[in-house]
């Protein structure tokens, strides 16, 4: 298992127990075998080959340009303290696809995954949150990560990020965490954190989304949907409406009433645990993978 590879012999349980979307881990040596999934061979490929998306950012300010079309393009702009972000590598790289594939049926989530590349003595963005669990393979170079926990926002979902700024206003202490060629780190989802390289760095970036409280609701109303009882309209309820306000009030309430017994049922079934595990696993797993190398 590579969950078990990377935590080098640090017992599962405990890790999922006391770490695992509760606080970082660090494992020094223990993503040695996948240090030849981020090199530059591979991001040349994947700039030249491919349609990777590449974001570039200098000291947390984004490039103004267009994205480059050739590694000579890529690494003139690396030169002049640019980080280079490729984002979802895994959807054009077919070993990359395996470990999107392996994070994703070990942890059960959605994988977001990034390769980035910084110059020595830059950082490419400033504090900042992702949703996601965070698992980052250092493939080479030395980097510094600075952590913090996020009391101000936490747990956040993907459509309701909080802005970097928020963090300058956290009262947390600040973790340092240095990661050597073959180390990794785990940043559960919500930490504020940010990098900066001492050397020129390139590493892996997983994040994996698992599925949140409201992804239940999400696939009772995907049944729902499927009648036309809960697809019918509402009555006019505006200013030609020939319902008082009361009326209008007492007719939203009987309706709330009649879907939250329907929600209770459906949430209750006994098959839906089952359903809702087997639906998002193949969700998440159709959402790694190649989609093509094409230009």
């Amino acid at each position: 298992m590579l969950l078990d590879e990377l935590l080098n012999g640090f017992p599962r349980e405990r890790f999922l127990q006391e770490h695992y979307q509760r606080r970082p881990f660090t494992g020094a040596s223990s993503a040695e075998r996948l240090q030849r999934l981020g090199t530059w061979e591979t991001i040349d490929f994947l700039v030249e080959e491919t349609a990777c998306d590449v974001l570039l950012a200098r000291q947390g300010v984004p490039y103004p340009g267009g994205r480059p079309r050739t590694a000579k393009e890529a690494r003139e702009l690396f030169a002049q303290g640019y980080t280079l972000a490729l984002r979802q590598p895994d959807q054009h790289h077919p070993d990359l696809a395996q470990l999107a594939r392996a994070f994703s049926a070990e942890l059960h989530g959605r994988i977001n995954l990034h390769i980035y590349c910084t110059p020595a003595g830059h950082h490419g963005f400033g504090w900042h949150c992702d949703p996601e669990e965070v698992f980052i393979l250092q493939t080479a170079g030395r980097k510094e990560y600075l952590l913090r926990e996020n009391t101000l926002h936490p747990v956040p979902l993907p459509e309701s990020v909080p802005s970097g700024t928020l963090a300058a206003q956290e009262k947390t202490p600040v973790e340092t965490h240095a990661l050597g060629a073959g180390d990794f780190i785990y940043i559960p989802g919500g930490y504020w954190h940010m990098a900066q390289a001492s050397d020129e760095a390139l590493s892996i970036s997983i994040g994996l989304m698992p599925p949140t409280l409201l992804d239940l609701l999400d696939g009772v109303r995907a049944t729902l949907a499927a009648s036309p009882v809960w697809r019918r309209r509402m009555p006019s309820l505006g200013r030609a409406s020939t319902l008082d306000d009361p009326s209008k009030l007492e007719l939203l309430r009987t309706l709330i009433a009649e879907l939250g017994g329907e929600l209770q049922k459906q949430l209750a079934e006994p098959g839906y645990p089952l359903r809702f595990l087997a639906q998002t696993a193949r969700f998440y797993l159709r959402s790694t993978g190649i989609r093509g190398n094409g230009r």
